[in-house]
């Protein structure tokens, strides 16, 4: 039995109807060179691996009268017809139709008297125009977030997958321990008045680091040049903040990784930077199509993981800080010069609170509070008149470097598809994989009919960016260049 913490409960009060909270990706992969069915040889080394993921053999059980939150327990049975299914796409097969599959599934929720995942595999994929030949085959995943973060999601990829298209055997089963403990009445609710004493205690020892985080909150303050306005101001009202409904749309596109580190390399920013910078310009374009671009510059909430090196545990991890993303500049180049300050700002604000930041939380009945409180989001349209904090949620996952491979079929691509909610009906997440940068648009089709649009603006803005950047070295280059064979021929005449 494992309590979650407030973070990982947090993702399930906020599920509704409307506002599935489960995280996905959608893989992209070759045919086996050993022409095998990709179901029945990914499905069998999925199974062998089960037992290695403790996440995926644990399902949800209540405390008494819902006082606390949920704890984990082990299931006794794990339905590989329900987890593991097979789809096939008709012909000819192509990326829209794959896109129009992901995004049907993405809206339905998962089953909570389950463990908390299912994969989906999606056979009949054929599009020479993206270099998918017949026999190519998607991977599409989804896990609650209350199971697991991006960081514990990469984890799990590295059980499932090989570095290598020979596929290792599996662990043997001594060096694989599941917990089968029973969770009694009497023992949850113990563990729950046991939590709420834990919770006082760790607030009273907290104090000190509580005082110093303000502190440096303070000093921050006093040394920004952002005025108290600006900072408790508000983000602009955008299509993106208002009730969502229970319909997704998924768009996706890819940049070279190599290109966008030399471009944030010569322009003295980094490759989050280049993200944001060009999220930003792409939204400028979409809402300046649409007649609705505001004046003032739109924030996107940021994840930061808070995992420590090497560290796989499931729970989820991570804080977030708001960012504005230069959707009020034209110029690609200034445009990303104040995505770099508005980001160093927001780290700095971060990293004075980051000790402190909760990521767990008890108290008598937050279960049914917390949940009371997303039912009031969902069923009313409140959330449309709220001054909103941030306008979007854009996030970068960090993934292998190196080609996976499964059941002998080398991924090609990584597609992260994550999570729209009430407030923030577009969800840009970005996830690095060898020498790519996928990135996976979720929206509410209401909201956001034509999300594909950003994506493609997405590239559009990147070359903008990337000829403005070259544009500003040339010069310069030239200058040293000239230095050098001056200097040269000095050299040579004495």
């Amino acid at each position: 039995m494992r309590k979650l913490s407030g973070l990982d409960a947090t993702f399930l009060y906020m599920e509704t109807n409307e506002t599935p909270m489960h995280i996905s990706s959608l893989l992209i992969c070759e045919p086996s060179k050993k022409g095998s069915s990709p179901y029945e040889a990914l499905k069998a080394q999925i199974v062998e691996r089960l037992p290695e993921i403790p996440s995926f053999h644990r399902k949800l059980k209540h405390t008494p009268f819902y006082i606390d939150h949920p704890v984990w327990v082990e299931t006794d049975l794990v339905d590989l017809d329900y987890h593991i299914k097979h789809a096939r796409l008709p012909e000819p097969g192509n990326l829209e139709q794959l896109r129009m599959i992901v995004q049907g599934l993405h809206s339905i929720s998962l089953d909570r008297d389950r463990p908390l995942w299912q994969f989906y595999i999606i056979e009949g994929i054929e599009d020479p125009a993206f270099g998918l030949k017949e026999g190519s085959f998607a991977l599409y995943t989804k896990a609650h977030h209350a199971t697991l973060d991006g960081g514990a999601g990469a984890s799990v990829m590295d059980i499932l997958s090989d570095t290598e298209p020979t596929p290792r055997p599996p662990l043997p089963h001594n060096e694989v321990r599941l917990n089968k403990e029973k969770a009694g009445f009497f023992e949850l609710l113990g563990s729950a008045h046991g939590r709420f004493i834990e919770q006082h205690i760790g607030l009273v020892r907290a104090a000190p680091e509580v005082a110093k985080a303000l502190k440096n909150v303070v000093k921050n303050a006093a040394q920004d040049d952002q005025s108290l306005l600006e900072k408790i101001r508000p983000a602009p009202k955008t299509r993106f903040n208002v009730r969502i409904q229970k319909q997704r749309v998924f768009g996706a596109q890819t940049l070279p990784i190599k290109e966008v580190i030399a471009t944030a390399k010569r322009s003295g920013a980094t490759l989050n930077d280049v993200v944001l910078s060009i999220c930003g310009g792409a939204l400028r374009r979409y809402l300046t199509r649409h007649e609705e671009l505001p004046k003032r510059d739109l924030i996107a909430a940021v994840p930061v993981s808070l995992r420590e090196l090497g560290d796989t545990s499931g729970a989820n991890q991570v804080a977030s800080m708001n960012c504005g993303i230069g959707t009020n500049i034209a110029d690609p180049l200034e445009r990303l010069k104040a995505v770099n300050k508005n980001s160093k700002r927001a780290k700095k604000a971060l990293a004075a609170i980051k000790d402190i930041f909760p990521t767990d939380y008890s108290f008598f009945g937050a279960p049914i509070v917390v949940s009371a409180l997303a039912q009031l989001t969902s069923r009313t349209k409140l959330i449309n008149r709220v001054p909103p904090i941030m306008n979007v949620a854009i996030s970068n996952v960090p993934g292998p470097r190196k080609p996976m491979y499964f059941a002998g079929s080398k991924v090609t691509a990584t597609f992260p598809v994550s999570i729209a909610s009430h407030g923030c009906a577009l969800n840009i997440t970005v996830s690095s994989y060898v020498d790519r940068l996928d990135f996976g648009l979720v929206a509410c089709k209401v909201a956001v009919p034509d999300v594909q649009d950003i994506a493609d603006d997405i590239v559009e803005e990147f070359k903008l960016l990337k000829q403005a950047v070259m544009d500003e070295g040339e010069p310069k280059n030239r200058a040293s260049s000239s230095k050098k064979e001056t200097k040269k021929k000095s050299t040579m005449a004495s």
